[in-house]
């Protein structure tokens, strides 16, 4: 087992949880972490995090963007937003879903911009299929 903290400019998401496996939404895909990983500092994309305690159910949540250091007791993940499945509102998500993907469609937007609405549709699409069983 190793420790996990999960935490945001506004929230500490998951603090010192013991766990025994924490999958990441790594830049190059999917992080598949264990005890005794070798030390790692990472980027991570906007996706599912998902951990697992031993006798219990997975557990999962949504980041946006961030970074990640695996060291020898534990992992450490500094997001900017992290989301558990009851704190999204599933209707609002949609909603943001679609505003953002029509603002995709104005041509004149710069690349700063562009990014930008892409990071909110992947977190959008990311909140969504957290909540698949959870629709409005």
């Amino acid at each position: 087992m190793f420790t996990l903290n999960v935490v945001t400019p506004e929230k500490r998401l998951v603090l010192n949880q013991e766990i025994d496996e924490v999958t990441v939404p790594g830049h190059r895909g999917e992080l598949n972490i264990l005890p005794g990983h070798a030390p790692l500092i990472t980027t991570l994309e906007t996706g599912p995090l998902r951990w697992k305690v031993k006798g219990q159910a997975e557990q999962s949540a949504v980041i946006s963007w961030g970074y990640c250091e695996v060291g020898p007791h534990g992992v450490e993940i500094l997001a900017d937003i992290a989301e558990l499945p009851e704190e999204i509102d599933v209707q609002e998500a949609q909603k943001a879903l679609s505003d953002a993907e029509k603002r995709m469609l104005n041509e004149s937007l710069d690349d700063a911009t562009w990014k930008s609405i892409q990071r909110d549709v992947a977190l959008r699409q990311a909140e969504l299929e957290l909540t698949k069983g959870k629709r409005a």
